[in-house]
């Protein structure tokens, strides 16, 4: 059992590890420690890793995705580095120096959803009216800010809860696989990695873990903030307002449209903020700029009520909650032991070995359930995906990632396009290949963690600088 100590604030710790046992300087008792705690404990690690203090020092959630994302960047990055130099070169992580780049990209898509498409302007009729032109395939009703919040909705979804199931498999690696002399603990890596259970977890983790956002009991709580909500009753009331009698007659045209739509906008962007609790997307601090907000919120109640409607999702998250050892994981451990001995001249064929495993890991076995199973999501996609190889990423950006901490660059070299068009012809003919889809999207994958091998080999030491500047968002 732990030791129980208690802090100069008062608070109760729990100590693990090196505990006194007697009076005799420098004596000590190795405590052994059940894998279920240990467990428990890295899944606490990535709780707080996207969480903040409050008042009474208890950690709550962060609850913007995009702050979200920029910490869970960090934290990959920060994996990569900090067991190399823990285990002195013997084991570097190297999934996740990858994992930085795209989530990095993701913070990006989060600002070009608040920005350029959220904030309203000529630029959305533009896009609707396009995608009315461009055939059967594509959706021809809906409008921009459902695309976008939708998936705005599923990058938050998805990113959050790989991070919750990866993230402590890694992070175990670091602090309980290797010991404080760089040494390999391979006896606990091979006999705990099966022993990973959420139903197992400390009290206060597992609750927490019940309690995040797109699990069963935060989507219960999103329906009734939906149903008081008084911003929005209040803006449709304006918006639904009865037209005006004028010189005699009643005006029911565009004028009296126009208005209403001005006092119904211009409502939500003053009083967003009286009523958010954390479920805004995005959070309420941006809706301010948003030329269209009332119709921007009732798109985010459309999205966020078909989400809470589709209990075949959140079955399909409340399994991957479990968080249950996969064939996957169990593969990586093992390669990671074998690069951990293996000579220094060998090591790299074991971190591709890594990369390509954990990649179905988190491509096959977390987000495909997650979200790319969902019907919807998969034409909103497959709609942006259209448009963007039709009109060169102008109405719609491409699905690129970028080998920068910067959002963009412009060397060819460090970005990689899904389905980028390859003749002038191509351009017309449309997609090839869907991002939903698990096969393309694992091809996908496997052309980037080519690219991504080529820079590691080749331009190390201009990747390495990229990844300490997202290492260096860790408290963002």
């Amino acid at each position: 059992m732990a030791n129980k100590e208690i802090d100069a604030q008062g608070y109760e710790l729990e100590v693990l590890g090196q505990c006194k046992t007697n009076t005799r300087p420098s004596s000590q008792f190795t405590q052994q420690v059940e894998a279920r705690h240990l467990w428990s404990y890295a899944q606490e690690e990535a709780l707080v890793a996207v969480s903040e203090q409050g008042n009474g020092k208890c950690w709550h959630l962060i609850t913007d995705p995009e702050r979200r994302a920029k910490r869970i960047a960090a934290r990959y990055a920060d994996l990569y580095f900090a067991s190399g130099e823990k285990s002195q070169g013997k084991l570097q992580l190297y999934w996740p120096a990858l994992a930085a780049f795209v989530v990095k990209d993701i913070v990006e898509a989060y600002r070009y959803a608040r920005e350029d498409v959220l904030n309203g302007g000529w630029g959305n009729l533009a896009r609707t009216s396009q995608a009315s032109q461009l055939g059967s395939e594509l959706v021809t009703s809906g409008s921009p800010y459902e695309y976008s919040l939708r998936v705005y909705a599923a990058l938050a979804k998805g990113n959050l809860w790989l991070f919750m199931d990866i993230y402590p498999w890694l992070w175990y690696v670091l602090e309980y696989g290797l010991n404080k002399d760089g040494s390999l603990n391979a006896d606990r890596l091979t006999s705990h990695v099966s022993q990973r259970n959420a139903d197992d977890f400390q009290d206060q983790s597992k609750n927490a873990v019940k309690e995040l956002p797109f699990g069963a009991n935060w989507l219960g709580r999103v329906k009734g903030w939906m149903a008081g909500d008084p911003v929005y009753a209040k803006a449709k009331s304006y918006f639904d307002a009865t037209p005006v009698v004028l010189g005699g007659g009643t005006d029911y045209g565009y004028g009296q449209h126009v208005a209403n739509a001005y006092q119904a906008n211009n409502y939500v962007r003053r009083q967003v903020k009286t009523y958010d609790g954390g479920y805004r997307m995005p959070p309420s601090q941006y809706w301010p700029k948003f030329d269209e907000a009332f119709y921007v919120m009732d798109e985010e109640r459309r999205e966020l009520k078909r989400i809470a409607d589709d209990g075949a999702a959140t079955a399909r998250l409340q399994k991957v909650a479990q968080f249950k050892v996969t064939e996957e994981m169990q593969t990586t451990y093992r390669t990671l032991i074998a690069e951990y001995r293996a000579k220094p001249e060998g090591r790299f064929t074991f971190k591709k070995a890594e990369l390509n495993t954990i990649a179905t890991q988190e491509q096959i076995n977390i987000l495909q359930p997650l979200i790319y199973d969902d019907p919807m999501l998969i034409k909103t996609m497959n709609l942006n995906q259209s448009i963007s190889r039709l009109f060169f990423g102008w109405l719609s950006p491409t699905y690129t990632l970028y080998f920068s901490a910067a959002p963009k660059n412009r060397d060819s070299n460090l970005q990689i396009t899904f389905d980028a068009p390859a003749t002038p012809w191509d351009y017309v003919t449309g997609r090839k290949g869907s991002l939903p889809n698990p096969k393309d999207r694992m091809d996908y994958v496997a052309k980037i963690a080519k690219k991504f091998n080529e820079l590691m080999a080749n331009r190390k030491n201009y990747m390495e600088g990229e990844l300490q500047k997202i290492r260096s968002w860790i408290d963002a």
